[in-house]
């Protein structure tokens, strides 16, 4: 299989060493720095758990023509990026997009694609179940085992299934197909958020149990949101926590802090921001408040300029 990673971050790295078999030709679209740092060292990622250091080479290139035909392209990039590269990607006559991370409006996503496109594709998203950060010349990987990809389809596409199926078929890594993974991603987009703008204001004024409370309350409305516009939540069990148990929640949010493991799993502002607009459209419908949510996205606003 033909298979362009578009995006050389930590996702877009961990998963071209993940997808790297016999069955498998795999490129790295990178620019600029990325591009030369790779071009020199290949692929370097150091695995926090399974304490091992991986080194790979691949085909890398720094721009998309028409007529580079992929069986698959999966798009790592960070969510507010997403459609940025909407136009290079409809020009391509290449029929299997995968769009992999944070997402909480696939179905916009997917219209805006349909909608440019100069021939019909078959469009997924997915999301890799790891964290990591790039330091210098590698990135840290955190997974657990062989690593999960999730992946689900707005509009159900037999094709690019099959596709799917062909390309992870020699791979350690699971594959698994996620129902109703609209809402899964919109569910994960709801727990990601208020932590990781929650980090980034600890990171600039330290902890306390005010940003503590305000947190496990921005939570409860950003749940509530969800629930309030007619989504599922899946998982049911952190909305559940988050309501019935504020103090124990406070008390984990603590713990995640001291662990240092947020910090492999911690967006950039513009996706934050990008997150944050996308449930603040949710808000229109209702008459729920906001405010803590609204705080926190402040804060996070104000220390990162």
């Amino acid at each position: 299989m033909r298979v362009l990673i578009y995006g050389a971050g930590v996702q877009g790295r961990f998963l071209a060493h993940a997808l790297n078999s016999t069955n498998n030709d795999v490129t790295l679209f990178a620019r600029n720095e990325t591009k030369r740092i790779l071009e020199e060292n290949g692929i370097k990622l150091k695995h926090t758990i399974q304490n091992k250091v991986t080194h790979d080479h691949f085909n890398l290139i720094d721009s998309l023509e028409e007529n580079d035909i992929y069986d698959v392209i999966f798009v790592t990039m960070k969510y507010s990026d997403f459609y940025n590269v909407v136009p290079s990607l409809s020009k391509n006559n290449s029929k299997n997009i995968v769009f992999v991370g944070n997402n909480a409006n696939p179905q916009a996503l997917y219209k805006s694609v349909e909608e440019e496109s100069t021939v019909v594709k078959n469009i997924g998203f997915g999301f890799l179940m790891t964290g990591g950060e790039k330091i210098d010349d590698y990135a840290t990987v955190l997974r657990f085992n062989k690593g999960e990809f999730k992946v689900g389809f707005s509009k159900q596409s037999k094709t690019l299934n099959q596709v799917l199926d062909h390309t992870f078929e020699n791979v350690s890594m699971k594959l698994t197909y996620q129902k109703q993974f609209d809402e899964w991603l919109l569910s994960h987009a709801a727990f990601i958020l208020p932590l990781n703008m929650a980090t980034v204001v600890r990171e600039q004024n330290g902890m306390n149990n005010k940003l503590l409370k305000e947190t496990v309350a921005a939570y409860n409305e950003i749940y509530r949101l969800i629930e309030n516009n007619g989504y599922a939540l899946i998982p049911k069990a952190p909305a559940f926590l988050f309501k019935h148990f504020k103090r124990t929640s406070a008390i984990l949010i603590k713990l995640l802090f001291k662990s240092g493991l947020l910090y492999q799993a911690k967006g950039s502002t513009k996706e934050l921001d990008a997150l944050y607009l996308d449930f603040k459209k949710l808000s229109n419908n209702t008459a729920i408040s906001t405010v803590n949510l609204d705080s926190l996205y402040q804060q996070t606003m104000s220390v990162s300029e």
